[in-house]
C-alpha cells in the first residue's frame, strides 16, 4: 500500500473546486474505508454534507495512520485532515476552522468502572494506559504523560483493533478511545466485557484542518458558515452514530 490511496469521490452538482480529503481508515465509526474503497462514516458523512454546500467537489484519499495526516498535509497530499483537535502546533501547519462536532474521549476497562477525581490517582496505583500514537488527549494527558514518575504508564499503540486485543489481554489496564469508536469497537471486537468510565478524560471539539495554501479567505468562510447553517444536520448524524456504538 502507498503512502496514500485513492478511496473515493463525492461529487457535488456545480463544484467550484477541487479538494483531497485525508481518511484513517482505522477509526470506524468515525472514519473507515471498505473493502471496495469506499469511505465511511461519522465524519466522512460530516465532511460531504458541507463541502458540498460550498460547491467544493472532494475526493476521499487513504491516509496509513493519524500521526501522518499532518505531513501528508503539509505536502500537499491531501487538502484536507478530519476530526482535529486544536492545538497550538497544529495551527502552525494549516487554518482550523469552526469546530463541527465534540468528542469525547473516555477510559476503557475490564474492570466496571469507578468513582475517579484524577488520572493522577489512577496513575498512581501503577496503572497502565494504551494510547493512539500521534494523538491529542489533552492537557492532563499531555501533562502526566511528560513526568518522569508516570511517562512510562502511557504506551502507544498503533491501531485501536490493537489498543482493544492488549486491553482484553490485560496487557494494559485502560485504553482511552472516543466514546463513540470505543463502544462500537469493544462490542464488536472483544470476547470480554469491556467497560467505558464516566471521567471526563478531553470533551473536545473537532476542526477541519484546511492546507494553508489550498483555500483563499473567501473559500474558507463560506466553510466556516455551512457548517453554522448545517449544524441541525451535523447533530442528527452525530446521534445516529452514538445509537451504533450503544448498540450491543
Amino acid at each position: 500500500m502507498s503512502a496514500a490511496q485513492h478511496s473515493t469521490d463525492h461529487l457535488s452538482p456545480v463544484c467550484d473546486t477541487k479538494a483531497k480529503v485525508g481518511v484513517v481508515a482505522g477509526w470506524p465509526p468515525l472514519t473507515s474505508v471498505s473493502d471496495e474503497g469506499v469511505a465511511l462514516g461519522l465524519d466522512i458523512d460530516i465532511a460531504k454534507i458541507v463541502f458540498e454546500r460550498v460547491g467544493i467537489c472532494i475526493e476521499f484519499v487513504r491516509l496509513p495512520s493519524a500521526a501522518r495526516s499532518f505531513a501528508q498535509l503539509t505536502k500537499g497530499v491531501v487538502d484536507v485532515v478530519l476530526m482535529v483537535s486544536y492545538t497550538f502546533k497544529r495551527k502552525q501547519w494549516g487554518h482550523f476552522t469552526l469546530p463541527y462536532r465534540m468528542e469525547r474521549m473516555r477510559l476503557f476497562s475490564l474492570k466496571p468502572p469507578e468513582l475517579v477525581y484524577s488520572l493522577m490517582a489512577l496513575l498512581s496505583s501503577e496503572a497502565t494506559i494504551g494510547l493512539s500514537i500521534g494523538s491529542y488527549y489533552g492537557e492532563e494527558i499531555k501533562s502526566l504523560a511528560n513526568q518522569d514518575r508516570f511517562g512510562n504508564q502511557f504506551i502507544g499503540i498503533s491501531t485501536i483493533q490493537r489498543r482493544i486485543e492488549l486491553l482484553a489481554k490485560q496487557r494494559v489496564d485502560f485504553i482511552i478511545e472516543d466514546e463513540i469508536t470505543g463502544n462500537y469497537l469493544s462490542h464488536k471486537w472483544s470476547e470480554k466485557p469491556i467497560h467505558v468510565w464516566d471521567y471526563p478524560v478531553h470533551d473536545n471539539e473537532v476542526h477541519f484542518l484546511l492546507r494553508k495554501e489550498k483555500f483563499t479567505p473567501s473559500e474558507r468562510l463560506k466553510i466556516d458558515l455551512a457548517i453554522v447553517e448545517l449544524q441541525q444536520q451535523i447533530t442528527a448524524l452525530v446521534s445516529r452514530y452514538r445509537q451504533l456504538g450503544q448498540a450491543k
